[in-house]
């Protein structure tokens, strides 16, 4: 089944007092999440996001562009607390199939429940190390969560499970700019935009890559 594009929009409290201009950085993070659609063969649900980067000196707000359509499993019913409670019972007759814990740790994030997804995450990534969508989505959730290290760690696994995952290089990317690391964020957007040149997703990379560049045209020389 395919869906239409979907950004689901989160409150800019999530996380709270989160601002990449904490970090000496030139990003206001409003988040919502960056987080395109997801796809992982037949059970990964959505990956729900938007962000929203402004200038810290009052520069005007983008919203990401809508990403395409993906192959998704969902419960057709009700909202994430129904999707929830559908994927427990399955759950229940099938505790070892990684592809409903995914799909239940996307209902959690689709809900902002970060923290419960998190474990469900780790559950479906230690019963299948190759599930590179269900790594990206943890390292996000470790973000949220303010957990930067563990973040990187996830999206380092996805990169490394599939070089050419460009959710997780983009996911990359977006971690070290919001935390201030924005020399070690243009590889990994170089390498989203080089995956997706025509796409959502290197078009989000080159957002955020010439944000960058115009804040090394505005640092004080070195020295």
């Amino acid at each position: 089944m395919t869906k239409p594009s979907l950004r689901r929009m989160i409150p800019p409290s999530v996380p709270n007092g989160v601002d990449a201009c904490m970090h000496g950085g030139f990003f206001s993070m409003n988040y919502q999440v960056f987080c395109p659609v997801k796809k992982c063969g037949m059970a990964l649900g959505l990956l729900f996001a938007l962000l929203v980067v402004a200038g810290c000196e009052g520069g005007k707000e983008e919203a990401a562009p809508a990403a395409q359509g993906l192959p998704e499993f969902q419960p057709a019913i009700g909202g994430p607390a129904s999707r929830i409670e559908t994927l427990k019972s399955r759950l229940f007759d099938e505790p070892e199939n990684d592809m409903l814990l995914s799909a239940l740790g996307d209902a959690y994030f689709e809900a902002k429940r970060f923290q419960e997804a998190i474990p469900v995450y780790e559950k479906a990534v230690a019963i299948n190390p190759q599930n590179y969508d269900a790594l990206n989505d943890l390292g996000l959730c470790y973000f949220y969560t303010r957990n930067e290290v563990a973040a990187l760690e996830a999206l380092d696994k996805a990169v490394a499970v599939n070089p050419d995952y460009k959710y997780a290089w983009l996911s990359k990317g977006f971690v070290l700019v919001s935390i201030g690391r924005f020399q070690d964020a243009e590889a990994p957007l170089r390498r989203a935009k080089e995956l997706d040149p025509n796409g959502n997703i290197g078009a989000e990379a080159e957002k955020f890559l010439q944000k960058i560049e115009q804040h090394k045209a505005t640092r004080p020389p070195a020295g």
